[in-house]
């Protein structure tokens, strides 16, 4: 039956390209330009709801006096519940249509933003971040299609990279405005920015609202349900591990429940789709040679990103740095993401879709190698030009990735869709956690090796730093006069700057490790480019024929 909305009949090339996405109309050029500005500010403001989170957790834990612990849960209700989302989004848009999607997402921005605004308690913060993380994954896949209906022809894939990239541009920019919205000392400021951001996405969705879809009843089914409640719930676990194991470390004995938890549902789940039909999750597709490739590629871009996030941020906090000195560092690395988005689409070329990962990783080498040898008087603006070319090389890897994921997803099945978003967002919200863990547990351990490699030179017969305890203790003297507390303070001094200076060298340790990943990583990818070049291998020639005849020429 034909697909029709206010009496225009969609041609055949113009029909939704799997169920749950809305269809392709040949829109005039004012409304195609209003669909990508409506994306751009959907985009932003998926990004938007962890920068946001990100940013002010400090600030928030101040507001309602919470320890680290529970700190931890406030960012680790997010990362559970946005890790797999999509998949169930998929499900929700093909069974239940494009618009009750729509309202779900809308309710869940509107729902987070209200709820930190008018309720200050721990308990609300942990629901109002599992709905910023739901509205931030419905945000993500709208921007998408709202970026599709502003090109033609196969360029809407283009929309693919634009809508993922101007989202991860969205986390910088907001921890760049966060200082000033908490300039009064009061979190208010930043809540209210997110609620108006939410209303202006709803003022603009019911303005333009996207083309209508597909749909199939009853594609939802129990077993559907059982194995996503399974899955999202191992992943839920997992995710808990990696934010809790670098606040209460690993040895805690709870972690390693939330890890067995995790790995057990996760696998039951999996085996469960193995034994499907029709499963909801293909395990076969996901385990085969390519899909796996791409997703250690992704793993592979989350970890290296994180020397932004535990690298460059983390260095600043240990040499006194706070956030509201960091606003313009934040919009350089937001400036560097936007390029890489604009890179991305300058050098890609389907028909060699992995060359940008190879300039990626090259960037990424020089950003952290550059970085080696920071000290205490390390500031901001000295990071400013390694840290754009980290960020350039972390959007100009993402594009061509996930558009050779969504290629060899759609090329399979559009159901195939379901299965590469949980590959693809398992490799970025699992791998950038892992990276994260993995990377603050090498800084400890760096730390703990600098400390003890001083302490030898920490003793009083120490000419040089008995001269040091000299002086800090005059510097004291003006107001303590007893002896044994003077000298105490003095020596409590010199061991405090001993401690930042290890933490500090610790930090240049983690950009050499980082900057060799990079530069062994980039020598493979420029092997196995060269010899794919050499044979005339088109790694996606079958995928390309396949998609491009359904999205029409």
């Amino acid at each position: 039956m034909p697909l029709q909305s206010g009496g225009y009949t969609f041609k055949p090339h113009e029909m939704p390209f799997m169920p749950g996405s809305p269809a392709l109309p040949e829109h005039p050029k004012k409304r195609r330009l209003a669909y990508l500005a409506i994306g751009l500010l959907l985009a932003l403001s998926s990004g938007f709801q962890n920068g946001l989170l990100t940013a002010s957790l400090p600030q928030l834990r101040g507001d309602l006096s919470l320890d680290l612990q529970q700190g931890g849960w406030i960012q680790a209700a997010y990362f559970m519940a946005y890790a797999c989302m999509s998949v169930l989004f998929f499900k929700v848009r093909k069974a239940y249509g494009l618009q009750r999607f729509v309202r779900i997402t809308l309710f869940a921005q509107l729902a987070a933003s209200l709820l930190q605004l008018v309720y200050h308690h721990y308990e609300v913060q942990l629901i109002a971040c599992v709905a910023a993380a739901i509205a931030a994954s419905g945000l993500l896949v709208l921007s998408i299609y709202y970026m599709m209906q502003g090109f033609t022809g196969t360029k809407k894939l283009v929309g693919l990279v634009f809508g993922l990239g101007l989202m991860q541009v969205g986390t910088p920019l907001a921890q760049s405005l966060v200082p000033l919205l908490y300039g009064d000392g009061n979190l208010n400021g930043v809540f209210a920015f997110q609620a108006t951001l939410a209303l202006a996405c709803t003022a603009c969705l019911f303005a333009l609202p996207l083309p209508p879809g597909i749909t199939v009843r009853k594609s939802f089914t129990l077993t559907d349900a059982l194995s996503f409640t399974l899955f999202a719930s191992g992943i839920a676990l997992l995710c808990a591990f990696l934010v809790q194991g670098r606040t209460v470390w690993w040895t805690t004995q709870w972690l390693g429940w939330l890890l067995a938890g995790g790995v057990g549902l996760t696998g039951l789940a999996l085996y469960i789709e193995s034994t499907r039909h029709k499963p909801m999750l293909d395990w076969h597709w996901m385990t085969v040679p390519q899909i796996l490739i791409f997703a250690v590629m992704g793993t592979m871009a989350r970890l290296l990103t994180s020397e932004q996030t535990v690298g460059a941020a983390g260095l600043m906090g240990a040499v006194g740095v706070g956030s509201a000195q960091m606003s313009t560092f934040y919009l350089i690395v937001a400036g560097g993401m936007l390029a890489g988005v604009v890179g991305s689409l300058i050098l890609l070329d389907i028909n060699d879709i992995r060359r940008p990962v190879m300039v990626a990783l090259a960037c990424f080498a020089i950003g952290a190698w550059l970085e080696i040898g920071v000290g205490m008087q390390t500031r901001p603006a000295q990071l400013y030009f390694s840290q754009f070319i980290v960020a350039f090389a972390s959007l100009l890897f993402m594009g061509p990735m996930m558009l050779e994921g969504v290629l060899r997803a759609l090329a399979k099945s559009p159901d195939h869709i379901m299965s590469f978003s949980a590959v693809f967002g398992l490799s970025q919200t699992l791998g950038g956690l892992a990276g994260a863990a993995a990377f603050s547990a090498f800084l400890t351990y760096r730390t703990r090796d600098h400390l003890a490699a001083i302490a030898q030179n920490l003793t009083l017969s120490n000419p040089a730093l008995a001269a040091d305890i000299q002086r800090n203790a005059a510097a004291l003297s003006a107001t303590l006069s007893d002896p044994v507390l003077l000298q105490g303070r003095a020596v409590s001094q010199i061991t405090a700057q001993a401690g930042k200076e290890v933490s500090v060298a610790a930090y240049s340790d983690l950009f050499a490790l980082l900057a060799a990943m990079a530069a062994v990583s980039t020598l493979v990818a420029v092997a196995l480019w060269l010899y794919r070049r050499y044979y005339k291998i088109d790694i996606l020639a079958a995928e390309k024929a396949k998609v491009f005849a359904a999205l029409g020429k």
